[in-house]
């Protein structure tokens, strides 16, 4: 065996950073959520994977791994706090919880991008490979979701006593595993299901379980946009196919899922609750433009009343926090009963547009632009365009997007392959497609 050959024996196998693997499970198990559910014990690891992501900076961090994208990101969040952290002193409502939290967003990413883009190929792909099975894991549990809620504690909800808490919780009629919103759980599943298409595993039956459990655990969230987003990703992959008979097969498969899933909806074979019916039919509405109160679940009345709060103060924002709890809005509702909490706009971009105005608004425009612009082109294109759709779709209907730890996760990985020259994916396609 020659010298070179040695040398790329060992870097194949040369051990992964534990400290990013953890903040890899943190992020993709959602750990600090799984404390939350358990423990009633908010943000535990939290000053732990602060301090783990500031020394994985420090450690890796490189000016020649700074990217248009990369630089667009943080000039994103950047502006977002600046220009809304200005708007809330001139108003006297500077809430800066907010910019601690999307601080640790900024610090996070930067963490996971620099140590990802400081690897070389076989660590990549392994990393690559760790992550869909912790997201693997993540999704079992969402399908063992019934197993795991008697364990739960009762969270605090003022209004509320544990008894009524507790009888809300065991009788959910959405999934959600170790997350507490089922939406979260929804975009875990998904992100999965990219990740098993980008990089199938050599052994066929790993490849259809892997598959099937997270499509299962997405249909168990009941969430609408995830079975939306999952149908456009489904669209966009055979569209994207070369062989005409797989299209073919694939497009009957399709239909004769549906068909049969019908047959079920329409018989009640699974005895569906009333709510599950409800959102399977309004997912249908909607990919038939049915937007409406029910549909969308009220969110076209929080944009709605979002809108009308940003005309007043374009082309600046309103300040920090003001779209996360629209004060004079709706209140969160829980087991019937109306909450001391308003409920904030449901859309990352009216929520960055109406908080600190039109330049951080911009910048994001600019970065996920830059980010599909790199994917296209990109051998690698079906982790960077499905990170990336199903990325957006999750700001279209949350605004505390960028604050959830998995989705910083998400946004690193884009940034490295999108930083990855386009000679250097295609070398190695083939080894970080079919890796197990």
């Amino acid at each position: 065996m020659g010298i070179s050959t040695q040398l790329r024996a060992a870097t194949a196998h040369r051990s992964i950073d534990v400290m990013g693997l953890g903040v890899l499970l943190f992020a993709g198990l959602n750990l600090n959520g799984a404390f939350l559910l358990f423990f009633g014990t908010e943000a535990f690891l939290s000053p732990l994977i602060l301090l783990i992501t500031i020394i994985m900076c420090v450690r890796y961090a490189r000016a020649s791994y700074v990217t248009a994208s990369y630089a667009l990101f943080v000039s994103t969040v950047g502006s977002y706090l600046f220009f809304g952290s200005l708007a809330g002193l001139l108003a006297s409502s500077l809430q800066t919880r907010y910019i601690t939290s999307y601080g640790a967003t900024l610090i996070l990413v930067s963490a996971i991008y620099f140590w990802l883009a400081s690897m070389r190929e076989a660590e990549l792909r392994r990393v690559l490979n760790i992550l869909k099975n912790i997201l693997f894991i993540s999704c079992i549990l969402v399908v063992l979701s019934d197993a795991l809620r008697p364990f739960q504690v009762a969270p605090e909800i003022p209004g509320l006593d544990a008894e009524q808490i507790m009888q809300g919780v065991e009788s959910a009629d959405r999934a959600s595993g170790l997350f507490e919103n089922p939406n979260e759980a929804a975009m875990i599943a998904l992100y999965c299901i990219v990740l098993v298409a980008a990089l199938p595993s050599r052994t066929p039956l790993v490849r259809i379980v892997q598959g099937a459990v997270a499509v299962l655990a997405l249909v168990m969230t009941f969430s609408k946009t995830g079975m939306l987003v999952l149908m456009l990703l489904t669209g966009l992959f055979l569209f994207t196919r070369r062989s005409f008979g797989t299209l073919i097969l694939s497009g009957l498969g399709i239909v004769a899922a549906f068909s049969v899933l019908w047959f079920v909806f329409n018989n009640d074979l699974l005895n569906l609750s009333w709510e599950q019916r409800e959102r399977l039919s309004d997912v249908l509405n909607l990919a038939g433009g049915e937007f409406n109160t029910r549909s969308t679940t009220g969110r076209n009345v929080l944009f709605e009343f979002g809108f009308e709060k940003i005309k007043g103060n374009l082309p600046w924002g309103s300040g920090l926090g003001e779209f996360h709890a629209m004060e004079g809005g709706i209140r969160k509702i829980s087991g019937g009963i109306e909450l001391n909490e308003w409920l904030g706009i449901h859309n990352t971009y009216l929520m960055i547009l109406g908080e600190a105005g039109i330049v951080p608004l911009l910048m994001l425009g600019g970065f996920l632009a830059s980010v599909l612009a790199r994917g296209v082109r990109s051998s690698h294109r079906t982790i960077i365009v499905g990170f990336t759709i199903v990325l957006m779709a999750d700001m279209l209907v949350g605004h505390h997007v960028l604050l959830l730890r998995f989705a910083n996760v998400v946004i690193a990985v884009i940034l490295a392959l999108a930083a990855l020259p386009p000679q250097r994916l295609a070398v190695h396609l083939s080894k970080l497609r079919y890796s197990s």
